[in-house]
């Protein structure tokens, strides 16, 4: 609920996003949806200026528009569909074991901030490490499983940006993070894996789509994950 109800936009329509702004990991956040106060702070600061959502748009884009040093607005969609990536790959998934070994190709990084870096939608339990390469196959083509009640279809491993290579609380970067992770991504590439078709190895979590068939069914912690097979897509 409430999931990218909300998004900060330049004066081109463009999303102000990590991907492209490293502000955006100085800037913390919290929405009272009943009192429909938002709040904001910068990340070194302590006190939050919080604004009403309907009465103070324009303080509330000065505010923002202060903090990114451009002309910015805060938009709303109650449907939920501010999305930087098509549908069909809204949702990722990967095990929690994919995440404990990459941290250890890191210093001084540990799960928490590793899960924080990739931001996965869903995370398997009791599955080895890059079991979700399962969940890929060629371009075109999906892989169904259910997750619960749910009906998925895997489509393609998601390629990564600049953000994983910031720390997620200051957006310090992590010098040739890309290819460090590439480097030990090929060596610890399962046999069975098909990332290799793909052009290269800066991949993790599974780009997921959920059809319009699921709405309203529950993924709960605890439902297990069974593939059914291909299904050809275009």
């Amino acid at each position: 609920m409430h999931d990218r109800e909300y998004a900060i936009v330049d004066s081109n329509g463009n999303f102000i996003i990590g991907k492209t702004n490293p502000l955006v990991h100085a800037l913390r956040s919290t929405i009272d949806f009943e009192k429909e106060i938002v709040s904001f702070r910068h990340h070194e600061n302590s006190e939050w200026d919080k604004f009403d959502l309907q009465n103070e748009k324009s303080a509330i884009d000065a505010y923002l528009s202060a903090f990114f040093k451009i002309p910015v607005t805060l938009h709303q969609n109650k449907e939920g569909r501010f999305m930087d990536i098509p549908d069909i790959s809204g949702i990722t998934i990967l095990s929690t074991e994919s995440l404990k070994t990459v941290a250890t190709w890191f210093d001084n990084i540990d799960l928490e901030e590793t899960r924080k870096r990739f931001r996965a939608t869903i995370e398997l339990e009791g599955a080895e490490p890059f079991w979700e390469d399962h969940l890929f196959t060629k371009e075109g083509t999906g892989i169904e499983f259910t997750l619960g009640e749910v009906t998925l279809f895997g489509m393609s491993p998601r390629a990564r940006c600049v953000v994983p290579s910031r720390d997620p609380e200051t957006g310090e970067v992590i010098h040739a993070f890309p290819k460090i992770f590439s480097r030990h991504r090929a060596a610890t590439l399962p046999h069975w894996s098909k990332l290799n078709e793909h052009g290269h190895s800066y991949y993790l979590t599974v780009n997921c789509y959920i059809p319009a068939t699921e709405i309203a069914k529950t993924i709960q912690i605890g439902d297990e994950v069974n593939i059914i097979g291909e299904k050809v897509f275009y």
